[in-house]
């Protein structure tokens, strides 16, 4: 079985889009991943709505699932670009070895940035507030 880290970052994101990828490949990491190449291929705001659009349609469409987060999907967005902006590397692999908090601990990262649990219900709407991201490394 072909793995997610396998694929090209252009593969994958045509694969997603399409809804072809096959869902056990769906994974946070996968998720990670493309919102770097969003990020990298777009900048952060447009990053933001692509992402959420993209995982909306995979959700419904590929996953037959109606769990898609709103608020989730920008803040893999928000807290992978913040982890980038204090990277020097221009690698997805390299940057998640020098943040394994956001392999590992994604979930505590979010809750930090928005102050409650998002993850708890399945919200569609966006975040009241945007405040700065503010983490202790």
């Amino acid at each position: 079985m072909i793995t997610p880290d396998q694929i090209t970052e252009n593969e994958l994101l045509e694969q997603i889009e399409s809804c072809s990828l096959s869902p056990e490949l769906f994974t946070h990491e996968t998720m990670l991943r493309l919102a770097w190449i969003l990020i990298q291929k777009h900048g952060l705001d447009v990053a933001i709505v692509k992402n959420g659009h993209i995982k909306e349609k995979y959700f419904k469409t590929a996953l037959k699932s109606d769990k898609f987060n709103k608020t989730l999907s920008r803040a893999y967005v928000e807290i992978l670009y913040y982890f980038m902006k204090k990277s020097n590397t221009n690698n997805f692999d390299k940057l998640l070895r020098e943040f394994p908090r956001l392999k590992f601990d994604f979930q505590k990262l979010v809750k930090t940035h928005y102050g409650y649990n998002i993850l708890k219900e399945h919200r569609q709407e966006e975040p009241k507030d945007f405040r700065p991201i503010i983490f202790s490394f």
